[in-house]
């Protein structure tokens, strides 16, 4: 078969030449003739360069790794950039160097803060933050600033060493926040901004204080014009603190209502970054003493008011910052030597840091920038193409900033300008798109899919939609122009053809030749068929690859009809030719099978149960098979059944034999076992059974792929095309049914394996099992449990190391159950308890057995029985006895509750009627009780589905009525278990504890839910109600209660007893 196919194969690549496809660049785009760029003059660059060098001379603020700090190597990329000579390099340098320095400003927002101290007796506190320049200090200030920290109230004899700060202080210098009442989290979100004198040397100090009057601390700032005699801004701060209340009627000249510091900030502006600061500041004391916590989000920014620059004084800086990313912009595009039309529009260092310093400066927002940035690439891509990748990320930059009402003037006409310049480029591209995005250019295509999505991010963005809010129908447009596009490629395609009136030579040769060979073949097959159809006939090996290479050549030739014209193809002679071999294939089919029996066979005998390699569990076996199964699947994959209906009967057939062979390879293997062929040391025995069940779990594994494999799906459409859902039905009904089948027999064959190899176990388990019953008070549990401990880690360890995960999760719940069996066997037989009945009996000469079976032995027998039972079963008998006692309860000093149940059996649905309850006791101080009714189905594991359900609380009273509904579902398989209850708990409402328990009483379903009852009848709502009594014993009292408390490794049995515990102790705190 490998070399029919592998001549196939060689067949089919000398007829299917693939063509490589080409990395080629795409082709240029349209020109936008409406667009000519802005050439700047000589004097204008000039003037450029010259607000360039100011930006470089006057930069502040920290740099961070990325910019370039060396002045000189920015200087040399602008000369570059500018086309710059070196003579007027230096003259215009020199001429910046003598203009006035840049005048500084500084933005400061006061965002919020969090987790400040509280100072008011409510716990929380009312902060205002009050903040200002401390004016520049010398190198000797400096250092002695370092060592200790600054406060805006310092001890006189400390403020007065201090000489660097001025003595008159005008009172607008301070600025003073909102005052937010009752909070430790505070939001300001107020902006300031003050002059800077000196940018290297000033500071910024905050103060956060409590504010404790009513009077207006902002009022107070006011009012203070100047301040003279202090030598400090602390103090001055302080000073406002005391007129406020000092004007304010509440103080009276006393501090008690004193402003509390809650923490102060400082900040050099030399420590500022280039961008500024975002960021939390965390709250610093004003001295070693004082105690302070949190901090307070500020926003700063350095930008220039002043620039002694002849540029700054004609044009705005969003002009000038604009013609500055225009310049800088060319000159590195240009720089891109591969793929200039893919540049992702990065800047080198040197760029990136006159930018960033001249925005910094120009007191550009994050908007403006992205505005800017747009702008200029946009524009620029109109006439050097770029990555619309970039583009589209600028946009998204644009989207991100946005904030409506932010843009207005001089930048929303630029904003509204490139947009609509943007869109009239991309749909003079869209209209030619067939031209300059053709299919078989790669990089084309992904320039077409991210220019429209550009164009359609654009076309959802709030900026659009409110500067171009008269171009609503932009999809429209982009519509209106493929058409039209599409209209006039197609028209110069077709101008350029001209009708041939040659003779079509391959479609007379192609017909002439197909109709030849299906006239030879269709006789041959007709004489082959019907040797085949007789009984004592078979298909030869050889007969068989002549039949397959026949069927594939013919395959092979029927693919060039599709180069035939659409009318020549309609009635061709190898139409159909596939019903030809339907015979050959029935027939192959079954030597198939008998092939691989045979193959089964061998490669089972041959098979030492050993691994084949570290890495698969598996034995050479499995591999066998399964390449046995890959063969038959390649083969049919390559003969490509044309007609998928009636391919149904082959898959079938083909999964039939698949099953079969996996369930023989199943049995062959157990069978090996079972024979004793295998290691006679228990470890060796261990790792052959583990091999071989992994064997029989790799062959079940491949068959799971099948319905993938042969494409199932395909098969149950065509069937369903065909014949509608009963095709459709039958094809599942089919294969699948096989798959079910085939699956519960490889699992079955793999249980009987793990129980020869647990059986294998018994003889050890047993006696480890006894050395634990044998064992003496004395000795403590872990001794007596140490040889079975020790017996299950070291199999479980060669099970661990030897097992496929599915297996070893198998093989552990089989050894579990047998441990558990074997220990449940030993408790049942107590051969110790029957020793000594037989003993005391001695064959009926001792005691009599009513005698011995009495009293204490009773008791320990029912303890023993109890012990037997899994907590599920004992829960249930647990409900049985309630449901006992309640049946014979007709009074009770807890109360009744009454209610109404019926059922109705074709929805299997149980309504439930709490109607009222009397005489419940009283749990509450005022004689009283705020009652309500807890209803659920009982016990829990019976119906997991069902939720409790609860009445509506009624206050103050004994004699509650509730009149309520309520709905469970129940199946006919739920109520028939005798367990089977509905329980009313009585609970009273307390609003500051938990609630308390007054009283419970259950119900047996099958009063209500047995067939031929009243209550499972359509008249059940008219029966009269049922009157409960309500009882309240300790369930801790039951012996059923000590036993699954004694469980603690059982779930289900904690939680059930976790549930009636909390009612005990309800009832113990009352």
């Amino acid at each position: 078969m490998n070399k029919i196919l592998q001549k196939q194969e060689r067949l089919l690549s000398a007829n299917q030449a693939e063509e490589e496809s080409s990395c080629a660049p795409p082709p240029p785009e349209c020109k936008d003739q409406a667009f000519v760029p802005e050439k700047t003059s000589r004097d204008e660059l000039d003037l450029l360069y010259e607000e360039a060098i100011y930006t470089v001379v006057n930069q502040v603020g920290v740099p961070s790794p990325e910019y370039v700090t060396n002045e000189g190597d920015i200087f040399n990329y602008l000369q570059k950039a500018f086309d710059m000579g070196q003579e007027e390099h230096e003259i215009i340098l020199q001429r910046v160097k003598e203009s006035k320095k840049a005048s500084f400003s500084l933005r400061v927002s006061v965002m919020k803060g969090k987790n400040l101290m509280a100072k008011d007796a409510n716990g929380y506190s009312d902060p205002y933050c009050m903040l200002g320049i401390l004016l520049g200090q010398s190198p000797k200030d400096t250092e002695e600033k370092k060592e200790r920290k600054f406060s805006f109230r310092k001890r006189r004899e400390k403020l007065e060493k201090r000489s660097s700060v001025k003595e008159v202080l005008a009172g607008r210098d301070i600025q003073v926040t909102d005052v937010k009442p009752e909070t430790l989290n505070p939001v300001w979100n107020e902006h300031f901004v003050f002059d800077i004198d000196d940018v290297h040397n000033d500071l910024l100090h905050l103060d956060i204080w409590d504010h404790d009057d009513d009077v207006s601390v902002a009022e107070a700032c006011k009012k203070l014009n100047e301040i003279s005699g202090f030598r400090g801004m602390g103090r001055y701060f302080k000073q406002i603190a005391k007129s406020v209340r000092a004007n304010g009627a509440a103080a009276s000249g006393s501090e008690e209502n004193a402003d509390d510091f809650l923490g102060c900030i400082n900040i050099p502006l030399n420590e500022i970054p280039v961008v500024g600061f975002d960021k939390w500041f965390k709250l610093e004391p004003r001295s070693s003493a004082s105690k302070v916590q949190g901090e307070c989000h500020l926003i700063l920014r350095l930008f220039t008011t002043q620039r002694d620059t002849a540029l700054s004084k004609m044009a705005t800086n969003v002009t000038i910052h604009k013609k500055m990313l225009s310049q800088i912009l060319a000159y590195e595009h240009k720089q891109i030597q591969k793929e200039p039309f893919n540049w992702n529009g990065q800047v080198c260092a040197a760029a990136w840091t006159v930018l960033s310093h001249h925005a910094v400066q120009a007191d550009l927002s994050p908007l403006q920038q992205a505005i800017i940035r747009w702008q200029c690439y946009s524009s620029h891509h109109r006439s050097q193409r770029m990555s619309y990748a970039l583009l589209l990320r600028l946009l998204k930059t644009v989207e991100a900033e946005w904030e409506d009402g932010a843009v207005q003037g001089e930048l929303e006409g630029l904003l509204e300008e490139s947009f609509r310049l943007y869109c009239d480029y991309c749909l003079s591209q869209m209209k030619s798109m067939h031209q300059i995005f053709p299919c078989n250019n790669p990089a084309a295509i992904i320039r077409c899919e991210l220019m429209l999505r550009s164009i359609g991010h654009m076309q959802s963005m709030a900026a659009f939609q409110v500067v171009c809010s008269n171009r609503t129908e932009l999809h429209m447009e982009i519509a209106t122009v493929i058409k039209k596009g599409t209209v006039e490629w197609y028209e110069g395609i077709i101008s350029t053809i001209k009708p041939d009136e040659g003779v079509d030579f391959f479609s007379i040769s192609y017909r002439q030749l197909e109709k030849l060979v299906a006239d030879d073949v269709n006789v041959a097959m007709e004489r082959v068929c019907g040797n085949l159809e007789q009984e004592s006939s078979r298909l030869t090996q050889t007969m068989g690859e002549t039949l397959f290479e026949l069927y594939m050549s013919l395959k092979s030739l029927k693919r060039f009809r599709d180069f035939l014209p659409l009318k020549d193809t309609k009635m061709l002679a190898l139409t159909g030719f596939h019903n030809w071999f339907k015979t050959s294939i029935h027939k192959w089919l079954q030597i198939v099978h008998e092939k691989s029996t045979e193959r089964i066979h061998k490669a089972v005998e041959t098979d030492m149960l050993e691994l084949i390699q570290s890495q698969s569990k598996h034995s050479s076996s499995a591999v066998d098979i399964t390449a046995c199964f890959s063969q038959v699947r390649v083969f049919w994959a390559q003969l490509a059944w044309p007609d998928s209906a009636g391919a149904f009967i082959f898959i079938t057939r083909l999964t039939d034999n698949f099953c079969s062979e996996a369930v023989c390879y199943a049995e062959l293997i157990k069978r090996k076992i079972e024979r004793g062929q295998l290691g006679r040391d228990h470890k060796g025995f261990i790792v052959q059974v583990c091999v071989a069940l992994n064997s029989v779990e790799h062959v079940r594994g491949y068959l799971g792929a099948l319905p993938k494999e042969l494409d199932w799906r395909g098969v149950e459409q065509a069937m369903e095309e065909s014949c509608g859902l009963e095709g459709k039905e039958q094809v599942n009904k089919s294969l699948n049914g096989q798959l079910y089948n085939v699956d519960l027999d490889l699992q079955r064959e793999a249980k009987r394996l793990i129980t020869y190899l647990t059986e294998r176990m018994v003889p050890e388990l047993r006696r480890c099992i006894q050395h634990i019953s044998l064992s003496p008070d004395s000795i403590n549990n872990d001794e007596a449990v140490a040889p079975l401990m020790k017996y299950l880690d070291d199999t479980l360890v060669i099970l661990n190391d030897s097992l496929v995960k599915e297996n070893l999760t198998r093989v552990m719940q089989s050894l579990w159950e047998l441990l558990l069996r074997m220990i449940l066997d030993a408790v049942a037989e107590n051969r110790g308890v029957q020793a000594l009945v037989r003993f005391f009996h001695a064959d009926g000469d001792g005691l009599l057995l009513e005698d011995l079976k009495s009293g204490d032995y009773k008791g320990l027998d029912e303890e023993l029985r109890l012990n037997k039972c899994s907590s599920f079963e004992l829960i249930e008998q647990y409900f049985l006895e309630k449901i006992s006692q309640q049946r014979i309860l007709k009074h009770s000093r807890f109360g009744r509750v009454s209610v109404k149940c019926y059922y109705d059996a074709p929805e299997q649905r149980l309504t439930v009627e709490i109607l009222h309850a009397a005489d419940l006791i009283a749990l509450d101080a005022n004689g009283l009780s705020d009652p309500f009714v807890i209803v659920e189905l009982c016990p829990h594991h019976l119906f997991p589905a069902s939720r409790s359900q609860r009445t509506q609380v009624k206050l103050k009273t004994l004699h509650p009525v509730f009149d309520e509904l309520f709905y469970f579902h129940v199946s006919p398989e739920q109520y028939r278990h005798r367990c089977a209850c509905l329980t009313f708990t009585v609970m009273d409402y307390d609003w500051l504890s938990t609630n308390d328990f007054a009283g419970e009483a259950v119900a047996p379903l099958s009063d209500f839910c047995w067939p031929g009852r009243p209550s499972a009848t359509p008249a059940g709502k008219t029966l009269q109600p049922v009157i409960l009594h309500l009882s309240r014993q300790k369930p801790s009292e039951k012996p059923i209660m000590k036993m699954l408390d004694a469980r603690t490794g059982d779930r289900e049995a904690q939680e059930f007893v976790r549930k009636l515990k909390e009612i005990e102790k309800s009832m113990e705190e009352e």
